[in-house]
């Protein structure tokens, strides 16, 4: 018996016609609820492939089939994701109390050395949450602070914008160095770490993946689950998390003068990386970075090149050039 009625789910897809979200994949919607996923992919399984339905005409599309199991699934995803148009839940209480206080996000922010100034490109973040920040303008963490302190506007949200809001909210530094890249223990903002967030932006198994191509050893669980990849996929990850390296290492200039550095004394990108305690995202960040510094210019012009140092037998090796 279905769950929900034709009145129910009409009211439902008019309101969705209204959200920035329904151009934005149903599977994403399920991840960011973190309810069962849905099952169909394709870049046209978008809210706005169902909404102009009614119950009926939804029965009979070919992705639902008649089973009323997978239409109550597809509009409790819709539903659920409209519930954000209260945006933070249990937080608004909160929020709204302290309006008119000293924002206590940014409070946490200015304690622990995390630049307003951030941009959010460099954060981890879902795509739901990415378009929401988009739709609003918001650029970097300071700005998203605000968004979650004034309340300005009602907007569909995804579930890591309420945990990230409330990861700064309390100082949960575990909390906050999941989507930012905070060290636990220390102060302000890093280039491993960052480097370590842009492949965690992907599904567990296409790290997996990309780990083994590179050569890194897994344990016997994640070497099970890693599915080989041909150089096709690799190199498409790698353009898709190309700009994001590049744009960590603009950002993080005193960083990468202390990795040329470190390079140059005879520092492996892997020792560099060794911060991030994931052996996985490791060797993804070893292969991003040190495709990218390659190519970096050092202070007076010269440029970093990286060869291979028999003697030394590692992967990567020394760092040439004047300084």
């Amino acid at each position: 018996m279905a769950k929900y009625t034709s009145t129910e789910w009409d009211e439902i897809r008019k309101k969705f016609r209204h959200s920035i979200m329904a151009d934005t994949s149903l599977v994403s919607l399920a991840q960011n609820l973190d309810i069962q996923e849905w099952p169909h992919k394709g870049d046209e399984e978008k809210p706005s492939k169902y909404i102009d339905f009614d119950l009926n005409e939804l029965m009979m599309m070919p992705e639902i089939a008649g089973n009323a199991a997978k239409a109550d699934h597809l509009i409790g995803i819709l539903k659920e994701t409209l519930a954000f148009d209260d945006p933070f839940g249990d937080m608004v209480s909160q929020v709204e109390e302290t309006a008119s206080k000293e924002n206590p996000i940014l409070k946490t922010l200015s304690r622990l050395g995390i630049p307003e100034k951030y941009p959010l490109m460099l954060s981890n973040f879902s795509e739901g949450t990415r378009i929401v920040c988009a739709s609003e303008g918001i650029k970097t963490i300071g700005e998203f602070a605000n968004l979650g302190q004034q309340m300005a506007t009602r907007v569909v949200l995804g579930g890591d914008f309420r945990n990230a809001l409330n990861a700064l909210s309390h100082g949960d530094e575990e909390g906050i160095a999941q989507f930012l890249p905070y060290r636990k223990g220390a102060t302000g903002l890093h280039l491993a770490e960052a480097i370590g967030l842009i492949p965690a932006g992907l599904p567990r198994a296409e790290q997996l993946s990309l780990a083994k191509a590179y050569g890194a050893k897994l344990s016997n669980t994640d070497a099970a689950a890693a599915k080989p990849i041909g150089k096709d996929q690799v190199e498409k990850h790698e353009g898709m998390m190309r700009p994001t390296v590049n744009a960590a290492l603009e950002w993080f200039k005193d960083d990468k003068e202390a990795l040329v550095k470190h390079l140059a004394n005879g520092g492996t990108y892997e020792r560099y990386f060794v911060v991030l305690n994931d052996p996985v995202r490791e060797a993804i960040a070893v292969k991003l970075l040190s495709g990218a510094v390659k190519n970096v210019p050092q202070t007076g012009g010269a440029s970093v090149a990286t060869a291979t140092d028999e003697k030394k037998g590692g992967f990567f090796s020394k760092i040439f050039g004047k300084r």
